[in-house]
């Protein structure tokens, strides 16, 4: 039987047993949580572990499912590891891959595949479902918290590709605050705007056009994110005009995030689109390991995708 594990750290530390289930995986209700703990399909530390339980840091949860209650989506399992040592994994994800279990995803995650190889193996930072390229994941725990201390204070640069509509003209830097969009639907949409606003936080980030596609009148663009929010570079290129081709959340119509919801994946819905997932990319990571003296650079394989619109893009990215 399939069993799903999840190593305990903040913010579920000092959680119950309860509130980290319902919390971090609301695809089953608290009356099913209630009854499958109950049943002792809810394991710490291969205990058997009563609701109220409070979780420390470093537990380990596993549970087994119920065979056939949840169908988990198909995903692409085709990550590589660009490069190993002695503290991280730098590996390149596929898109259409969870990092971690959310909604539907549960065993079908970049974290599970990695646990089945290394004995650790904790994300460091996150990426989005559909957004393919470079992610890192510690084999220790003080090397999770000393790179994301990097992460924190912005030592850490990044560089994304991404396929937008149209034609993008010239270089920009985009300054300005992000937060949720109250007048949309989506309740997990953000939304940019160059004028502050409740509860929104700062953003800035730095978009270089490098090739235009005329016949799919279609741009490759190289993003600098200068901060790191969530949807960062979603929002700000919607907000330029330039939604990033297959984007359903941020794509240049409202509804279509619903019309997917609803409906699926339909031609109709594929045509409008352009293609089946958002074509962003992380493409490059780079910081300085002080430790060694030494500057850390990364970049991701040729994305086969990306090349079906550019090909050989690589020669004319920095």
């Amino acid at each position: 039987m399939t069993t799903y594990k999840s190593l305990i750290r903040y913010p579920y530390t000092g959680k119950t047993v309860f509130e980290f289930l319902t919390t971090k995986f609301p695809y089953h209700d608290p009356e099913e949580w209630n009854y499958l703990l109950e049943a002792g399909r809810v394991k710490v530390q291969d205990i058997i572990a009563p609701s109220q339980l409070v979780l420390k840091e470093g537990d380990t949860l596993t549970y087994e499912p119920i065979p056939g209650r949840i169908e988990e989506p198909d995903v692409d399992t085709n990550y590589s590891i660009l490069e190993e040592t002695e503290d991280f994994l730098f590996v390149d994800k596929p898109g259409n891959l969870p990092i971690h279990p959310a909604g539907r995803y549960r065993t079908k995650t970049l974290l599970n595949l990695l646990e089945k190889v290394y004995p650790i193996a904790i994300p460091v930072h996150r990426l989005d479902r559909e957004t393919s390229g470079i992610v890192i994941f510690s084999k220790t725990e003080a090397g999770r918290t000393w790179l994301q201390k990097k992460f924190e204070s912005r030592t850490v640069k990044k560089e994304y590709l991404a396929v937008v509509r149209g034609l993008f003209p010239k270089e920009v830097v985009l300054k300005g605050f992000i937060g949720r969009d109250l007048d949309s639907a989506i309740r997990k949409k953000m939304k940019f705007s160059p004028l502050e606003f409740e509860e929104a936080k700062s953003v800035s980030t730095n978009f270089l056009p490098l090739k235009y596609n005329e016949s799919q009148n279609i741009s490759l663009v190289l993003v600098r994110p200068i901060t790191g929010r969530i949807h960062q570079i979603r929002a700000s290129l919607l907000f330029l005009g330039f939604p990033i081709l297959g984007d359903k959340l941020y794509g240049p119509r409202e509804t279509m995030f619903l019309d997917f919801v609803n409906s699926g994946l339909t031609d109709s819905l594929l045509a409008e689109l352009g293609f089946d997932r958002q074509l962003l990319h992380a493409h490059s990571i780079s910081y300085m390991d002080d430790r060694i003296g030494k500057e850390i650079l990364i970049k991701s394989k040729p994305l086969a995708e990306i090349e079906s619109f550019f090909p050989n893009y690589k020669d004319y990215v920095p």
